[in-house]
Parts: C-alpha cells; structure tokens; sequence
C-alpha cells in the first residue's frame, strides 16, 4: 500500500475546493479541520426518515470511525456544511 501524503496547506476555501477536484481523500492523511466549530449547546434533535444508498452509510461510517465519532453526527455536520455553503452561494448571487 503506497504511503498516505499530507495535505497542503490552502490559503482560502476556493483554493482547497480546487485542489479536491482531481485529488482523492484516499491518497492522504487527513483529520478534521480546526476550524470546524461543533455545537456546545444543540438544538433538540427531532427524528426523520432518510433513505440513503448502503454504500453511501458504509462510506459515512468509515470516515465517521476514522474520526473517532458517531456516523450520524458526522452525516449531521456534512448536511450543516451543506446548507451554510448553499445559503452562502444565494447570497452570493443576490
């Protein structure tokens, strides 16, 4: 197995989004990034049904376990993730 490269360091966000067009997460070592901020005092979580492809849930729970963390807390935050950049691309364009 070739050995794991390290990321780079990106000097903004549009710089790292172009880099993760042609690089592939598998090829480097990666960690969550610091600056993303978990929630110190939640909201209430209210329960859904969310029908997902198994091999999208045993991709969730692998990372999730590389990050030493629930799958569905990680599904969470990528789905936060998700809607701040959607939300942030409207207002871009407003």
């Amino acid at each position: 197995m070739a050995r794991k490269r390290r990321l780079p360091h990106f000097e903004s966000e549009e710089e790292e989004l172009k880099f993760w067009e042609t690089a592939r997460i598998e090829d480097y070592e990666w960690e969550p990034a610091p600056e993303i901020i978990w929630d110190i005092r939640p909201e209430k979580k209210k329960r859904v049904t969310l029908r997902l492809e198994p091999s999208v849930i045993a991709e969730l729970k692998e990372m999730a376990a590389g990050l030493d963390m629930p799958y569905q807390t990680l599904t969470r935050g990528l789905i936060r993730r998700g809607l701040r950049e959607l939300q942030e691309a409207r207002e871009a364009q407003s």
